[in-house]
């Protein structure tokens, strides 16, 4: 059961969207498995089924689901049926980067929260999915919102990432618009948890939520330890088993990713970037950089 890192998927950190047909799906993975991102599913024709731990789907035309990250799911395999179906996988920073996960959109005051609405109830621990039906003239509108994204996101151009981000925060606001008048017919997708590591999973994810919104942060083991309600040992078989690598693993490739990003798009000096990121040590910082891009901060930032 393996975990999709965000950074297989959007080639640029600091613009994570990605719409494909599920067809053409470049990470499609059949077996079950979890992702970093949020991932919404929409069915323009045809039926797509989705497949929970305990539980099965089925998406018909204008159904579409939308999962938050760590969601253990898989497609199941339907080639060669007549479908039309998207997959746009994305991360609440796309939107405002001050939003990194649903904890901190659950306490952020920023006015971009308004985009999220109708993501609300995945704040939940026991909600792992959101199924809303469209019809009518508001299906149209997702069948051409979703064509176009499918179309403008394969296009690198600067006109095009713009686009991506206008079609994206336009599909946003009409969901967010829906709910708030109670007009989208919206059901919540309960996890089963019955195995004896399911009792820790809502404490696992809420460790990981805390993780992504503070990894430039001074984090205590312990503490995350305690967050998760698990005892040390068994939170570090957990942490492993939820994302294929070991916790200090996991906190160093976070800080190396956003170090990229701030080398892309800031002249700071690659030692500011070395604190900003939660590194205390250059050296360290340095040859960890170097494992992960194959090359020093400062050849990263040449190329």
């Amino acid at each position: 059961m393996s975990l999709i890192r965000s950074s297989e998927l959007f080639v640029e950190h600091a613009f994570p969207i990605a719409v494909e047909r599920v067809a053409q799906r470049s990470l499609l993975k059949r077996e079950l498995h979890r992702h970093e991102y949020f991932e919404i599913l929409f069915v323009e024709q045809g039926t797509l089924v989705n497949c929970f731990r305990n539980e099965e789907i089925s998406l018909y035309p204008g159904d579409m689901l939308i999962m938050k990250p760590y969601v253990l799911h898989a497609l199941s395999d339907t080639t060669g049926q007549d479908r039309t179906a998207y997959c746009c996988s994305f991360l609440p920073r796309a939107v405002d980067s001050g939003i990194q996960s649903l904890e901190s959109l659950q306490t952020s005051l920023s006015p971009n929260r308004y985009f999220f609405q109708s993501l609300f109830p995945l704040g939940e621990d026991a909600v792992g999915a959101i199924r809303i039906k469209v019809d009518g003239e508001r299906k149209d509108q997702m069948d051409t919102l979703f064509r176009q994204l499918r179309d403008e996101t394969h296009d690198a151009s600067e006109r095009a990432k713009a686009r991506v981000r206008l079609l994206f925060l336009e599909l946003l606001l009409l969901l967010a618009h829906e709910s708030r008048k109670d007009d989208l017919h919206t059901e919540t997708v309960h996890l089963q948890m019955g195995d004896s590591a399911s009792r820790y999973q809502a404490g696992i994810r809420k460790t990981l939520n805390y993780i992504h919104d503070h990894f430039s942060e001074a984090l205590r083991y312990s503490d995350l330890v305690a967050m998760s309600g698990a005892s040390e040992t068994y939170f570090s078989r957990l942490f492993k088993h939820e994302t294929g690598m070991t916790y200090q693993n996991y906190v160093n490739c976070l800080r190396i990713e956003e170090a990229c990003a701030l080398l892309r798009e800031t002249g700071d000096s690659a030692l500011d970037i070395c604190y900003a990121v939660g590194f205390n040590d250059y050296t360290h910082f340095r040859r960890r950089f170097k494992k992960y891009a194959g090359m020093t901060p400062i050849q990263f930032r040449k190329q």
